[in-house]
């Protein structure tokens, strides 16, 4: 069952990683020419790349913990199991997008971006 779980995580890393070979526009400049602007607008990318990641471990996880309880049979044990997977899974995935959003607030403050933008860009006028 563990090599099962392994294979599911690699699997997943694996497409997952084609995110990062997409990642042109990851850095917002080039050259000596970045400012403080573009390195909040470097990290706010990075954290929207780690959630994708995220979302895509978290489906493989929720899949793991659904088909450990179909499995279960008549075990208490494994169907205890499933939902114990499938409550942390919630639990992570609420507590990623919290996370997300008190950053992205954040990043529109430091960077003083003007509040009809949709929450989670930044257009920087320092």
């Amino acid at each position: 069952m563990k090599k099962i779980g392994w294979l599911l995580v690699i699997s997943c890393l694996l497409l997952v990683s084609a995110n990062l070979a997409l990642a042109q526009g990851l850095v917002p400049c080039s050259g000596l020419d970045c400012s403080l602007c573009d390195f909040l607008v470097l990290v706010k990318n990075l954290i929207d790349l780690m959630l994708k990641w995220g979302v895509a471990l978290a489906a493989l996880f929720f899949a793991w913990g659904a088909f450990v309880i179909m499995t279960a049979g008549g075990s208490s044990e494994k169907a205890t199991e499933g939902r114990k997977i499938l409550t942390t899974v919630a639990i992570g995935i609420l507590i990623a997008f919290t996370a997300w959003m008190i950053i992205g607030t954040l990043m529109q403050v430091l960077t003083n971006s003007p509040s009809k933008l949709p929450w989670n860009e930044i257009k920087c006028t320092l």
